[in-house]
């Protein structure tokens, strides 16, 4: 299965029967049939076109705010990990979907650009950063974002249709690359700015195996009403509500069903006890 479509990529980089554990930040998810590493957005875009309407396929960076199935993945996982070029052009980062946003954060620092400051200590990738509008700290992906080259073309930053924790593309459109727009700062500044942020990011956020936040602040704090449901330290098999921040859920030998079980007795709890509706942050792979 796939020979054809992978003698039609060429030399593309792949993997079979893959463990997601091995890519996701929670370190769970079974095994994807296939996994294929394009270098550039042209081999990223011939493998959708490839792909759309023959098998199922999932666009996965830093594997940051998934969950992936136990049971793995029935068809093709589109690594960004090898798409991880950067340039500058004057004070415009342009990077590719795959690069670390802790690296993204270094190059801007080091040409004394500022600006994603904020994004220091966020995991995963430039990708998923955009598609979801990551941010922290009052600050957000669109804030910076001048452009994205994406599976539908190019994009600048009102045509990306941003929104609290969403973008266009949320629903899985692809991203190959974008730029941010930065401006030249004092490194000293900079470098206050990173050590405050991580300083905050320390005494906030648990330690573990995990997804980053798993619900939504939709005009609440998700943790505080998790915390007042009485969830901090509640588990299910080998996951349970971090201490330190109850919208953190950590897995310490568990698997990928007893998250997803713990996701649904969290949603229940604090539906019983205060009548609202999390909505999950993280998205799922795979069959729940």
């Amino acid at each position: 299965m796939y020979e054809a479509f992978l003698k039609e990529l060429g030399g593309v980089k792949y993997e079979r029967d893959k463990p997601l554990s091995d890519m996701t930040t929670f370190r769970l998810g079974g095994k994807a049939d296939l996994v294929i590493y394009p270098t550039s957005t042209r081999e990223a875009a011939k493998a959708i076109s490839l792909l759309k309407g023959e098998a199922h396929y999932v666009v996965l960076g830093g594997g940051s705010n998934v969950l992936c199935s136990d049971k793995g993945f029935r068809g093709v996982v589109i690594s960004t990990k090898l798409m991880n070029s950067m340039r500058l052009w004057g004070s415009i980062l342009v990077c590719g979907a795959g690069v670390r946003m802790k690296d993204a954060v270094k190059i801007a620092c080091d040409n004394t650009l500022g600006g994603l400051e904020f994004a220091v200590g966020i995991p995963g990738t430039v990708g998923g950063f955009i598609a979801m509008n990551g941010g922290c700290f009052n600050k957000c992906a669109a804030d910076r974002v001048c452009y994205v080259v994406g599976e539908g073309g190019v994009y600048n930053n009102e045509t990306c249709c941003f929104d609290y924790r969403r973008s266009r593309f949320s629903d899985g459109e692809a991203i190959f690359e974008a730029a941010f727009r930065l401006k030249v700062t004092e490194q000293d500044l900079i470098e206050a700015k990173l050590t405050r942020f991580k300083e905050v990011r320390k005494k906030s956020q648990p330690k573990g195996a995990s997804s980053g936040c798993c619900f939504l602040n939709e005009g609440f704090f998700a943790g505080k009403v998790i915390d007042q449901a009485g969830l901090k330290g509640f588990g299910v098999g080998g996951a349970t509500v971090a201490s330190k921040h109850a919208n953190f859920i950590i897995s310490d030998g568990g698997t990928a069903a007893d998250v997803y079980k713990l996701i649904q007795t969290i949603k229940e709890k604090v539906y019983e006890r205060a009548g609202i509706t999390l909505h999950e942050e993280i998205k799922f792979i795979g069959e729940f």
